[in-house]
């Protein structure tokens, strides 16, 4: 960028092409009067002619009028030029304008002299920068939103599934004992007051709500047998809770039961029911550190424990991974999007046997 303290007013520079102007056609009047007059004088000794005092002084009123025409033609066509260029510039700038209205802001104005003519393009040409990068900023916050709008309308959907199972198990199924309608009693309130929560959130734009939790271990062995009891229908399920340290901290309840919904629900579509899905969450306790580790690993459809490729029927039990994309890439967003709330992150590995998922979180302290 030039440096505005140097650079000069256009009023001046218009000033200077004109005193320019002057100075070439008064020397183009000097010389074109001398010469013409050398020349005249020239001629009239070498035809042997004399001018009467009277005819000498036609000829040099004449001389000099064409001179001062023939100055003043080169006097107005260097002033229009050295002007014309710079009005040229101001024209290349309105339509620099015209371009960056029809192309939204996308190109530049060309940038040309040292004047004020100069600073308005470099000013026109920041403010296209700063719509550029707001509407870019725009675009990404539109894309956010609607990412997180469908992440959540995914978890709500998750609970909303177990509720019309439980529903329909009491409507259509042979009537349980009084134990077991109570559990599924306690299953939909639990699963109705998780979609209230979830539907706050969506209206309140994904605000956390902390609160303190005494005893993390207790909250997540309750957390890991309601993932137990969404998939021991179809699967056998192993827990491992032996790494994780009880101790106090912050945490989103809601959040966290979104965790492990998602991964309930995707080891529920995409997990091999002849092998068990298993759980494991560990930890880590320390002054400056308070950690939760989950890890889901399942065995992928179609594949045999010696890792080769079912055949026939057994490869059609259940769908593939990619069956589902959307589904499955859908919740493990919305896991990255959870995580990263507590500094956390998110570990996805896949082979050609085996599928797992690894989340770390931060947990905060009690204030």
């Amino acid at each position: 960028m030039r440096n505005r303290e140097g650079r000069r007013r256009l009023a001046a520079e218009i000033v200077e092409f004109l005193l320019v102007s002057l100075a070439v056609a008064a020397f183009t009047y000097l010389f074109l009067y001398y010469t013409s007059g050398s020349l005249a004088e020239t001629y009239l000794g070498e035809t042997g002619a004399e001018l009467t005092p009277a005819w000498k002084q036609v000829l040099d009123t004449w001389l000099g009028s064409i001179c001062l025409v023939a100055s003043g033609a080169v006097f107005l066509v260097l002033f229009l030029f050295m002007v014309g260029q710079r009005l040229a510039y101001l024209l290349k700038i309105i339509r620099g304008v015209d371009m960056l209205s029809e192309n939204r802001m996308d190109g530049e104005v060309p940038v040309e002299g040292n004047d004020e003519l100069t600073e308005l393009a470099e000013r026109i040409n920041r403010l296209a920068a700063s719509e550029r990068q707001l509407a870019a900023q725009e675009q990404r916050l539109s894309e956010e939103r609607e990412a997180w709008v469908r992440a959540l309308s995914h978890d709500i959907r998750t609970p909303l599934t177990s509720v019309i199972a439980a529903t329909q198990l009491l409507e259509d199924g042979p009537l349980p004992d009084e134990g077991r309608i109570r559990a599924y009693i306690q299953l939909v309130d639990a699963k109705t007051e998780q979609i209230r929560e979830l539907t706050n959130r969506l209206l309140e734009q994904g605000k956390q709500n902390l609160e303190p939790v005494e005893h993390i271990r207790l909250f997540m062995e309750q957390l890991a047998a309601e993932w137990e009891e969404v998939l021991e229908e179809t699967f056998s399920c192993r827990i491992d809770l032996t790494g994780l340290p009880d101790f106090s901290g912050m945490a989103d309840v809601s959040s966290f039961r979104r965790i492990f919904d998602n991964l309930a629900s995707n080891g529920k579509k995409y997990a091999d029911p002849e092998y068990p899905v298993e759980l494991w969450i560990a930890g880590e306790k320390s002054e400056e550190i308070r950690t939760v580790t989950l890890c889901q690993r399942n065995r992928i459809p179609g594949v045999g424990g010696d890792g080769q490729k079912k055949t026939g029927a057994e490869s059609q039990a259940v769908p593939p991974i990619s069956a589902a994309p959307e589904s499955l890439g859908i919740g493990l967003e919305s896991i990255r999007r959870i995580a990263a709330d507590y500094s956390g992150t998110v570990e996805i590995r896949r082979d050609e046997s085996e599928f797992e998922v690894k989340i770390t979180l931060k947990i905060p302290g009690c204030l």
